[in-house]
């Protein structure tokens, strides 16, 4: 294969950019009724690693981010409803199908991010007019309290396996990586991960907590990163850039040695790691095509099912 043009890279890494950011300024940028960015209407998908459509859960509707919990039985997700266009969270039993709301609110609710044991999720609303962090027991039960306010908004992705720390990202342009203690007082400030020249986005905690994987454009394109996490100091160690041709959206399998992404011609990636005191990834498999639109999935822990809303499904 002939080598790409100095210029063709450097179009690939501005429209790359240009998706990244574009993805990562919803829901801030949304007005009226539009659907937003990553909405797919249709239902929910599990394909297996062959890119096999093996069930369908969920009514049909308007999707958009999800999370599976951490013992893979329950999914949360952010559906509009179709009477009142409301954007909220619901919770799906994978054995079964069943689907109850969780939450209610007349703002916008999204990016659900399960605590480690699955007692507890995260959300964004902005009920407060800025996309501010709330969190809800799981089982439903009592209200939904303010955890974390401060004048950007927030995209959350990954809580730690102590449960003290969680991963969000600014949206806006560019992107930022956050790191917040989950536990505070309400005036306490986020660190960075990635340095702010850089866009940096969808960070999430290796199963063992010692690792963050996430996106960036750290080495001049997107590519998918990871950054040894010291969970005694809270702190982040220098960046081990894993692809070389560009990625997104990065998912860990349950025993942290396989990290998914999705690469830049929509292409579900595996790659097998090893993650011990030295990060050491294989080659990139290609699995199978992601349908179109889909901005927002997830993986089972077993890393044999793949859930995103699949249009007309």
């Amino acid at each position: 294969m002939a080598p790409k043009s100095f210029l063709t890279i450097i179009l690939t890494a501005v429209a790359s950019l240009v998706f990244f950011i574009a993805d990562a300024q919803q829901p801030a940028a949304q007005t009226g009724k539009a659907p937003p960015k990553g909405a797919v209407e249709g239902r929910l998908s599990w394909f297996d690693r062959q890119g096999n459509i093996v069930s369908i859960s969920g009514a049909p509707g308007l999707y958009r981010t999800l999370s599976i919990s951490p013992d893979g039985k329950r999914v949360a997700f952010e559906r509009t409803d179709p009477q009142t266009q409301n954007r909220d969270i619901w919770l799906l039993e994978v054995s079964g199908g069943a689907t109850t709301r969780f939450t209610t609110d007349p703002a916008w609710d999204a990016f659900p991010t399960w605590s480690p044991d699955g007692t507890r999720i995260i959300f964004t609303s902005n009920r407060s007019g800025i996309y501010d962090l709330y969190q809800k027991a799981s089982n439903g039960r009592g209200n939904e309290e303010l955890l974390y306010q401060s004048s950007e908004g927030k995209g959350p992705t990954s809580w730690s396996r102590d449960g003290k720390f969680l991963i969000y990202y600014s949206l806006g342009q560019p992107t930022h990586l956050r790191l917040l203690t989950v536990d505070g007082p309400a005036g306490r400030k986020p660190a960075s991960l990635v340095d702010s020249q850089f866009t940096s986005i969808t960070g999430r905690f290796s199963p063992d907590e010692k690792w963050i994987v996430y996106s960036s454009n750290e080495s001049g394109r997107n590519e998918i990163t990871v950054r040894p996490f010291d969970a005694a100091t809270g702190s982040a160690g220098n960046p081990v850039t894993v692809t070389s041709g560009g990625g997104r959206t990065p998912l860990w399998r349950g025993d942290g040695r396989e990290i998914f992404y999705i690469a830049p011609d929509g292409t579900a990636t595996a790659l097998e790691v090893n993650a011990g005191a030295v990060f050491q990834p294989g080659a990139p498999k290609p699995l199978f095509q992601v349908p179109p639109g889909v901005l927002f999935w997830d993986v089972s822990p077993d890393g044999t099912r793949f859930l995103m809303p699949v249009a007309g499904s």
